[in-house]
């Protein structure tokens, strides 16, 4: 476990705790970074402030407290900390937060102990449908499924889309730095008369299973768990139940709905339209590019990541790989100059750093099938509508040629809409920098245009199945 791990999990227990005597919080949040400011007051009866912030890794951070005119600054030196704000702390304030990233104002509203994460998008208040926890045993997969299911509330039956998660081990809401992606996209859905079922992933929150030892085709056989499961729900129309895939999600849409006729629509939301070693090249290319590294250096970069993706597709073997990996790399890397391996990072036994990250990768049975995926084998068999959808500015499956392989296999789906959005990143956000590091500084969660584009195609495709 890393030692910035270790400081968060003591954020959080120290911050779980609640108020004791003498103690008031209050919360703010500066983008996905949370922030509790905290005063207690002492036997002498004179406040002390403190700092906690779990994704800033601040624990009780102290602060030095001076008045200005009619403010109170709280200041910590050595985090380079300062607060401004004004004497009289009421139920809610705004101040000044002022660190490293610069000021900002920054509303704080009293709370009892360190809340989730908050963002404009996020549900709030009565909402006009019921969410139900659910758990069910997977017939074939022995697991036990923990999921959310939401129904409107004005109608018997509804159509259903089962929400897929993208990479990485992921909780039902699809969470990152707060922002619940799946969360936002079933109260787009309910709203509008669609219901939507979202689940843990394996080894995550009520779902059982092994995440690590999992891959594509295992997830593909948790989605179909799902889809049996949710068949014979009350108030489900079990004619019309579909898919929504985003990235790697995207591509289990794909592989199931070929795969099972109870699927009757699919979304692919950045889903995967390429080969698995194409979507490779590709993203890693856009990741450099954005990060601006110079285009020689790119081509650098890419020759040596194409040798070890190679070499993976052709080698299965995980007892072999990890020395055909070294071995390939060495003889790329003979005759290269030093300057060039500095460029790279490769000199100085760096390379043995790479090949160490790289085959704990790829040695995973996720890597491995995600590497072999090819569309062709699953997308001319989907015979129903399918949407897909791109933001032009995703690093992480770059939306032409996603897009334009997707249309080109698509050979029997009665209806293919496609779209790419200008200016939205892999989250459906928009975006500036358009950098992965951006996504979590954004409090934007689900691009509004995107979250009505998809409820309308499910709406029109389901009204057109029940003329």
């Amino acid at each position: 476990m890393t030692l910035r791990r270790i400081c968060s999990i003591l954020v959080l227990f120290a911050l779980s705790t609640g108020l004791s005597r003498g103690q008031s919080l209050w919360q703010g949040q500066y983008h996905a970074k949370r922030l509790l400011l905290e005063k207690t007051q002492n036997q002498n009866a004179k406040d002390s402030f403190f700092l906690s912030s779990p994704e800033y890794y601040y624990n009780r951070l102290p602060l030095q407290r001076n008045y200005l005119s009619d403010s109170l600054i709280l200041k910590n030196e050595e985090f380079n900390l300062v607060l401004k704000l004004k004497p009289q702390l009421d139920s809610t304030f705004t101040l000044v937060f002022a660190n490293y990233e610069g000021e900002h104002p920054i509303q704080f509203d009293q709370v009892n102990a360190l809340q989730p994460h908050s963002y404009p998008q996020h549900p709030k208040g009565t909402l006009p449908y019921t969410s139900t926890e659910l758990v069910f045993s997977g017939k074939k997969t022995g697991i036990d499924y923990g999921g959310t299911l939401v129904i409107p509330n004005d109608h018997k039956h509804y159509p259903l889309a089962i929400l897929l998660n993208g990479t990485g081990r992921q909780d039902r809401n699809y969470t990152y730095s707060g922002h619940q992606f799946f969360t936002v996209l079933a109260d787009a859905l309910a709203r509008n008369g669609i219901a939507s079922f979202r689940m843990d992933d394996r080894g995550t929150g009520s779902t059982t299973g092994n995440f690590d030892n999992a891959g594509i085709s295992d997830f593909t056989a948790d989605a179909r768990e799902a889809l049996e499961y949710l068949k014979a729900r009350e108030h489900i129309d079990s004619r019309f139940i579909g898919l929504i895939g985003h990235s790697e999600g995207g591509v289990v849409a794909s592989r199931l709905t070929a795969q099972d006729p109870d699927v009757k629509f699919m979304v692919s939301l950045s889903g995967v339209g390429v080969s698995g070693l194409q979507i490779l090249d590709l993203q890693n290319t856009a990741i450099l590019k954005a990060s601006k590294m110079p285009d020689s250096l790119v081509n650098l970069q890419m020759e040596v990541y194409r040798e070890l993706f190679k070499t993976v597709y052709n080698n299965q073997e995980t007892d072999s790989l990890k020395t055909e990996l070294e071995d390939r790399l060495g003889k790329w890397m003979k005759g290269k100059s030093l300057k060039t391996l500095e460029a790279l990072q490769l000199a100085d036994d760096r390379d043995k750093t790479l090949i160490y990250r790289f085959y704990n990768s790829a040695k995973s049975k996720l890597y491995k099938e995600m590497i072999l995926y090819n569309p062709k084998q699953y997308l001319p068999d989907i015979e129903v509508p399918v949407l897909v959808l791109n933001g032009d500015a995703d690093i992480f499956v770059p939306a032409s040629e996603n897009v334009a392989s997707f249309k080109e296999n698509l050979i029997n789906a009665p209806v293919v809409t496609t779209k790419i959005y200008p200016g939205l990143n892999h989250m459906y956000q928009h975006c500036k920098t358009c950098t992965s590091q951006e996504i979590s500084m954004l409090d934007e969660v689900f691009a509004p245009e995107v979250l009505e584009d998809i409820t309308q195609w499910i709406w029109e495709i389901y009204r057109d199945d029940n003329k």
